[in-house]
């Protein structure tokens, strides 16, 4: 909730949440604070380039993967961890987002 509230301002470095995934799509993650839904923090994805739509018209791409895998973590309601790079006043960049499976091994998205 506090980082929700205060996002990247006067921060630089890594910083590590935990959130549930609200929304997902190619280039963002949306968590929001599992005590509190209505505080949410936006999170951009990395290495969406203008050529990743071409890309995936021949095979399925590492970002279509993390996509799918990140609405079956909305959908199942799994608690995530992201380590998240700010810089100064932009929107934070993830790293890594980390979960446990459902059989209980730990599982990662790295970018």
């Amino acid at each position: 909730g506090e980082f929700a509230a205060s996002g990247c301002r006067n921060r630089d470095g890594d910083f590590i949440i935990r959130g549930m995934v609200s929304s997902a799509n190619e280039n963002t993650v949306v968590l929001s604070d599992p005590s509190n839904s209505s505080s949410t923090t936006s999170v951009t994805l990395p290495g969406r380039g203008p050529f990743a739509r071409v890309r995936g018209a021949f095979s399925t791409s590492k970002h279509e993967v993390s996509d799918q895998q990140l609405n079956e973590l909305r959908m199942s309601q799994t608690p995530v961890v992201v380590t998240l790079k700010c810089k100064g006043n932009g929107t934070p960049l993830a790293q890594e987002i980390s979960y446990i499976n459902s059989d209980g091994t730990h599982a990662a998205i790295s970018y």
